[in-house]
Formats: structure tokens, sequence, C-alpha cells
């Protein structure tokens, strides 16, 4: 039996087209309350370890004793095989239960039986290099189609998910705070910081 905090990772990149309004809701809906859930926003998957996350280092830190950790999936915590293999392995050294939400794969820190330790180690790694090889192929593929856009004329760059304009323009008339400004547009304080810089 898993004791200590239910704790809800989520981590959101410039290109994953998720929200943490999205994810909020997940952690909601596996009943995880907000006060407990831990989100990065525009913090690469493959570039920034986890250690390196403010958020992920807060769960890291009341995951200690162990607990129950809720993702959408593995690649929120780490897309690189290195840093997802090195971190779940602390985790379940330290007795942590990882449920994922996707398809609802349990990692257990708590198992004891040599078989079931070694099918979740099993299973774990080969889910952490498909983790890293779906991310470069992806890469690599968004390069190739960039490539020939502007070979053809026809790239005019990423679009942003959300309206800079709107958002700086909104919080210099209410004179909101830039958490309140995130709460209004259901995006993460990140957001707000960057289109009031420009």
């Amino acid at each position: 039996m898993t004791k200590g905090r239910k704790l809800y990772y989520g981590r959101i990149s410039t290109t994953d087209g998720q929200s943490i309004a999205s994810q909020v809701e997940d952690a909601k809906n596996h009943g995880v309350s907000e006060k407990d859930t831990f989100i990065d926003e525009g913090v690469s998957g493959y570039h920034v370890a986890p250690l390196d996350r403010p958020q992920w280092a807060k769960v890291e830190h009341d995951l200690r004793h162990g607990g129950v950790l809720v993702v959408r999936w593995l690649d929120r915590i780490s897309r690189r095989y290195d840093e997802l293999h090195a971190t779940m392995r602390r985790l379940m050294d330290m007795g942590v239960r990882v449920e994922c939400t996707l398809n609802g794969m349990v990692f257990d820190g708590c198992a004891t039986d040599a078989i079931q330790k070694a099918s979740r180690d099993a299973v774990l790694a080969f889910m952490a290099a498909q983790g890293e090889a779906d991310y470069l192929n992806r890469a690599e593929m968004q390069r190739r189609g960039i490539a020939i856009a502007k070979a053809e004329g026809k790239y005019t760059g990423r679009q942003r998910a959300h309206d800079y304009a709107a958002i700086k323009a909104w919080r210099a008339e209410q004179g909101a705070s830039i958490s309140k400004t995130a709460e209004h547009f259901g995006v993460g304080t990140a957001t707000v910081k960057r289109a009031c810089a420009e």
C-alpha cells in the first residue's frame, strides 16, 4: 500500500498543443486537488532536465517519503531516455507509485516481488526509449517540412497559440496582476510575462 500525498504533474512546452486548463482538469478527474497539481509551462521535455524545472523540483521534494504521482504520460516527466530512466529510478527507490492517465499504466515503487519489479523496469525502459525516439522523429520531420516550405516560399513561421496583444491590452485595462491575467485567459504566468514583454 502506497502512503503519502497524491500529486499531479503536468508540463507544457510551446509545441504540445495542450493547455494548463486541460491538465488541471485531468488532475481533477483523477482525484487530485488544485493545490496538489504542479505544472511547468513553456518547458521542453527534451531540452530541460526534470530537476531544472521549478514545479518538478517541488513534486520530487514532496514525494521523497513516497506517495502517488499522477501524470498524463511519462513524456511529461522527460522525453530523454537517460533522464526519464534516472528520474523514474529515483521515484521507484522512494516508493512512489506513478499512474498514467492516458492509458492507465502504473509503475509501482512499492513492488516487492522480483518478477513484478523486473516487468515494471522492462516496460519502463521500453517506454523511455520509445518516447525519445518519437520526439527525435517528429523533430526531424518538422525540420524537413520547414525546409521544403522555405524552399517553396510558403513558410510563415509557427503561429502563436495565444493572442499576446489581447493579453497585454486586457492586463493594462484592468490593472490586473500577472496571475489574475493568467487565470482570466486560462494560460500560465509565463505566457502572460512573454505577452507583456513585447
